[in-house]
């Protein structure tokens, strides 16, 4: 049985000189080229990534003089240009400097070193090992899965692991991804919040490896009382080249079943929505990403 399922996702390559907007995006302090940010057009399914060199380009062939491009990196402020400007203008050209969060970072860090914990771990895990099965995620869409706190006592992340399988020989073309890992907390409407780590973390899956585990130890990453959101963000490869909206990514995020609805999920920047509707292989549960973490608790 096929458990892949296929995506339509509008990801738009530069297919003419004069409807693409390119340019850099550095670090502002240091200059450096920043790698894998974020471009989208607010509000819409229409986005980029810059290149291991910093380097981006984005289609404005159907954007509006209303439209504004975000760019967001994590670690980083992100930046708002209006579109208004550049369409229909021969100037294409525009380089982003972002500037880093560094009070934000060494706060989170400093406050949770200066913590103690208790040795033993505790393990948690978004469901049964023995019912997974991979799912596609189109390029750009950012996975949170929420991660709730049983014990409602504070403690860190030491530990995470992730399962993925390569679809590469499924009947869909298929196109090698990234993944970036990101940490949020949960916010009042029950959404992802605030960040917990200010530091992009890209995975390069390799397609015959499924097993990953990450150390979390040193990072200091809180694991609130209420709990936190796992978030997982497919980003397209330097050298992938889309000739088609139907595709899927590989390797793919494996997936197991929940009685909650557990999965929010965004395009690039845009706001988060729940993934309520039920999974299509047991119709009374909802489909998740299988995720593994081990925690330790604060000392009272």
């Amino acid at each position: 049985m096929k458990y892949i399922l296929p995506f339509i996702v509008l990801w738009l390559s530069p297919t003419s000189q004069s409807q693409t907007l390119k340019g850099t995006v550095l670090d502002s302090l240091s200059k450096k080229p920043l790698s894998y940010a974020n471009f989208v057009i607010k509000g819409k399914n229409i986005g980029a990534y810059s290149d291991e060199l910093g380097n981006y380009s984005i289609s404005i062939i159907k954007v509006s003089r209303k439209d504004t491009l975000v760019v967001s990196l994590i670690g980083y402020h992100p930046q708002k240009i209006s579109l208004a400007d550049f369409i229909g203008s021969k100037n294409l050209n525009y380089n982003f400097e972002l500037s880093p969060k560094t009070e934000q970072l060494e706060e989170v860090f400093i406050l949770n070193k200066a913590k103690t914990y208790y040795n033993h771990s505790i393990k948690l895990t978004t469901g049964n090992r023995n019912q997974v099965f991979p799912a596609t995620i189109p390029f750009g869409y950012e996975t949170a899965t929420l991660i709730e706190n049983p014990k409602q006592k504070k403690g860190k992340l030491i530990e995470l692991h992730i399962k993925f399988k390569d679809s590469s020989r499924e009947l869909y073309e298929t196109h090698q991804t990234y993944y970036r890992l990101a940490f949020y907390t949960i916010n009042d409407l029950g959404f992802p919040g605030q960040l917990l780590y200010y530091e992009s973390i890209i995975i390069k899956p390799e397609i015959d490896k499924k097993n990953y585990k990450f150390d979390l130890e040193d990072k200091a990453i809180p694991f609130t009382e209420k709990g936190i959101f796992v978030s997982l963000e497919t980003v397209k490869p330097d050298n992938v080249k889309l000739k088609s909206s139907m595709y899927l990514t590989t390797p793919s995020l494996l997936h197991t079943h929940t009685k909650k609805a557990l999965k929010y999920t965004r395009f690039g920047s845009n706001d988060w929505s729940l993934k309520s509707r039920k999974s299509v292989f047991k119709k009374r549960l909802f489909a998740v990403p299988f995720l593994k973490l081990n925690i330790v608790y604060e000392k009272d």
